[in-house]
């Protein structure tokens, strides 16, 4: 590229406007010179600073203009506001003048981080969305500092902007790995995650089970229960998996009102099963850590109706010699009983032994019973832990295996 071309061509059509361009007003003139300070012109080397890849392209006098011109943009009232941002970045579209107040915020940055916390909220909102829709390679160095400072802003984009992309039938959200990735961020989880859930109807199962995994650990449950009512109302969107996802944690908030609907929707159907076990187990893993109490009532109710598809196996969907991972799922359940202090724990554990389906498991049953005895009856009895409990079972020959007409072949 000839730069001393261009930037005679640039000074010789632009410094006629050259007022303009200061106050910003004439923001697509500066949206190349943004792009170019932002470094996404590869002809332009990228160790240059940033001032200098501006200075490629016009001269002293018109580069002064363009840097006066990008810092009034953080000014302007008639960028589009956060919802039109994301309802283009669904349509894979964006506005091009974001450039501009993105190469307006560095430069703020770069003179004084302590300068952005006095840029107006809306401007500052409408940033962080062009932050994830007019995408380059530049680090944008305000933004890690409101994330540090100030987050309630991100945290009010972020929600507009995804929302927004939603109801566009966006399929892949930009910056969702500030919720679903390695290192999440707590408060945006906690201010986002219901909104996603309430208006995600194309979500993935995996990445369903993720977001309410993260729901009851940091939502308060009533609004859970509230949006799992309104997905459930108009859940023709849903497919097989995600509806029992829905399905299964409206009864863990609420097992009065949808054990039945739950338990005819799964029936004794090993593929709806599955997923069920996987969910409930995931869920009571981290129960230590959620807003959710189980009590014990509704665990004997899973148990009774997870626990008969999946007889005591120790290698048929396993290794060898090995617990199978669903017989160990369906374990977590039992030892959840066992471990309880509920003052029904043995009312349940026997109207379990009472049900026909549940034969298969009427050594585990037994021997719930015995560890509860053994409990309350002896001050110096070590409780013990998951893996040990499981050993002693397998010891004890409780988990011998057995097949059943559910058991898939």
């Amino acid at each position: 590229m000839d730069f001393d071309l261009t930037r005679s061509e640039n000074d010789e059509t632009l410094l006629s406007d050259i007022n303009l361009i200061k106050t910003g007003e004439n923001i697509q003139v500066l949206i190349p010179f943004a792009k170019a300070y932002l470094g996404m012109f590869y002809v332009i080397d990228s160790e240059l600073a940033e001032k200098e890849k501006v200075k490629l392209l016009a001269n002293e006098e018109l580069a002064d203009a363009i840097f006066s011109g990008f810092l009034a943009s953080i000014d302007l009232n008639n960028l589009p506001s956060v919802e039109e941002i994301g309802h283009a970045a669904a349509k894979k579209d964006e506005y091009a003048e974001g450039y501009v107040v993105l190469a307006g915020l560095d430069l703020l940055a770069q003179q004084s981080l302590a300068s952005i916390k006095q840029v107006n909220q809306e401007l500052l909102e409408k940033a962080v969305a062009f932050h994830f829709s007019n995408t380059s390679a530049h680090h944008d160095i305000w933004f890690d500092n409101l994330l540090a400072e100030d987050k309630d802003i991100i945290k009010s984009a972020l929600r507009k902007y995804w929302v927004a992309m939603l109801n566009n039938n966006a399929t892949f959200l930009p910056g969702r790995d500030l919720i679903l990735g390695n290192n999440p961020d707590i408060e945006i989880i906690q201010y986002s995650v219901l909104s996603l859930l309430e208006n995600w109807q194309r979500c993935k199962a995996k990445t369903l089970l993720q977001l309410l995994q993260l729901a009851f650990k940091y939502c308060d449950t009533s609004e859970l229960l509230t949006v799992c009512k309104k997905i459930l109302a108009k859940d023709e969107t849903l497919n097989e998996k995600t509806r029992l996802y829905w399905l299964a944690t409206a009864y863990l908030l609420s097992p009065d009102q949808y054990y039945a609907h739950l338990s005819d929707y799964v029936g004794r159907v090993k593929l709806k099963t599955m997923p069920l076990l996987d969910f409930v187990t995931l869920i009571m893993k981290n129960n230590s850590n959620a807003n959710l109490y189980l009590k014990i009532k509704t665990v004997t109710q899973l148990i009774r109706m997870i626990a008969p598809i999946f007889p005591p196996q120790h290698h048929v969907y396993g290794t060898l010699g090995q617990l199978d991972i669903n017989s160990k799922n369906v374990m977590l359940m039992f030892y959840y009983l066992a471990s309880s202090d509920e003052k029904e724990i043995v009312k349940e554990i026997k109207s379990l032994r009472k049900a026909r389906v549940m034969k298969i498991y009427s050594d585990v049953i037994d021997n719930l019973l015995s560890l509860q005895m053994r409990k309350n009856n002896n001050e110096s009895f070590t409780f013990p832990d998951f893996d040990t409990y499981i050993e002693e079972l397998m010891n004890s020959n409780c988990l011998h295996g057995r097949s059943n007409k559910f058991d898939l072949r």
